[in-house]
This record gives structure tokens, C-alpha cells and sequence, in this order.
């Protein structure tokens, strides 16, 4: 999706999905915290940002499983592997 169609609340509810802090969404993008709150307070908007800046923050959302599609966002996460145990040991 361009960049430019990214609006903050789309940044916001990626953040949450990705269940990270703006803190943490902030260090890995290496743009301050208070700036990340902007954005995604532009809401429907889309937020006034140095591209750059706006595009290592989705890189850091999409290394999360996130992607963005027009109009919203989803999680998109392999599904863990499991291996049930019997109570004898043996892989059910």
C-alpha cells in the first residue's frame, strides 16, 4: 500500500494489534515517542510526517505480521506449531 494512504488511526490500530507500546513501536522505527502519538492522533487523517520517518514505522508494524490494506489493517502471523503430548508421552 502507498505510504500515503496510511492514516493514523490505521498506525494506532496496527500498533495494538502487533500488542506493542508506542515506546516500543517508536525505538524500533528510531523516531521519538511524542511523534508517534501525533501521528496516530491524526486519526482518519493522514499524518503529517517525513516519509522516511512514516515508512520505518510501518516497517517496524509489518515485521510485526501487520499489513496494511486500503482502508484498515489485519495481523497476519503463522500459526505456532503445536505438538500435544498423550499422557504417556507419545505425540498425539
Amino acid at each position: 500500500m502507498a505510504i500515503t494512504r496510511i492514516t493514523g488511526g490505521m498506525l494506532r490500530a496496527a500498533r495494538s494489534l502487533a500488542g506493542l507500546s508506542q515506546q516500543e513501536v517508536a525505538d524500533r522505527a528510531a523516531i521519538s515517542r511524542p511523534s508517534l502519538t501525533t501521528w496516530e492522533g491524526s486519526s482518519g487523517s493522514v499524518p503529517n510526517a517525513n516519509a522516511r520517518a512514516l515508512d520505518r514505522v510501518v516497517a517496524a508494524l509489518e515485521a510485526e505480521g501487520i499489513v496494511f490494506v486500503d482502508g484498515g489493517v489485519h495481523l497476519q502471523r503463522p500459526a505456532p506449531t503445536t505438538v500435544l503430548q498423550s499422557a504417556a508421552g507419545v505425540a498425539a
